[in-house]
């Protein structure tokens, strides 16, 4: 019984590791909640920024709750609802990063983007990604990306035509556990549990 204790301890700590992985400077595929991401003093928190129709967005702010799904291929999805930090309302999004492309173990980047945000009377604004000088549209890095002090924290920006606006993502990520992994992790509690009582 000792070794089969030994043996769920070991598996939940395993598994523990694995869901905590990326804290210290690794994404690998997954699903990640966004969050929104502090510019210092040069403004509040936010998800989106899209300056060519006068909005800023949160991700995870009044209602809003958005995520990027990334399944190791070359391509990411980043989904969801938007708050629009100025007049409350919330709007979708849907946004398509393609070429893809593993940097190690600390994420990706991405060469192209298009999508969409629609506003709660259903109106359409196209977004189109915009290459920086190294032909990246987007980066999702555990670099801790403007975070003095922090180097191992996922952070996904991106870029957004008009050219030379600054309309653009700027987003922190949290791994979301697979409901499996969660599941055994509880089962793996509870059989401990049973066996201390």
């Amino acid at each position: 019984m000792a070794t089969k204790l030994r043996l769920i301890a070991g598996l939940v700590a395993l598994l523990l590791t694995a869901q905590t992985s990326f804290a210290v400077g690794i994404i690998g595929p997954g699903v990640y909640q966004l969050h929104d991401h502090g510019f210092g003093n040069l403004g509040p928190d936010y998800g989106l920024r899209v300056d060519s129709i006068n909005a800023v967005f949160s991700v995870d702010l009044g209602g809003a709750s958005t995520i990027l799904t990334w399944d190791g291929g070359t391509t990411a999805t980043i989904t969801g609802i938007l708050h629009d930090n100025a007049t409350t309302d919330l709007w979708t999004v849907d946004y398509l990063l393609s070429g893809v492309t593993a940097v190690g173990t600390t994420g990706f980047t991405a060469t192209s983007a298009t999508g969409t945000l629609t506003d709660p009377l259903l109106n359409v604004t196209a977004l189109t990604g915009e290459q920086n000088g190294s032909g990246i549209v987007f980066d999702f890095l555990a670099d801790g990306h403007r975070l003095p002090g922090d180097s191992s924290t996922a952070v996904g920006r991106g870029w957004l035509l008009p050219p030379n606006s600054t309309d653009d993502w700027l987003v922190r990520a949290e791994l979301i556990p697979e409901p499996g992994t969660l599941a055994l992790l509880a089962a793996g509690g509870l059989m401990i549990v049973r066996r201390r009582r």
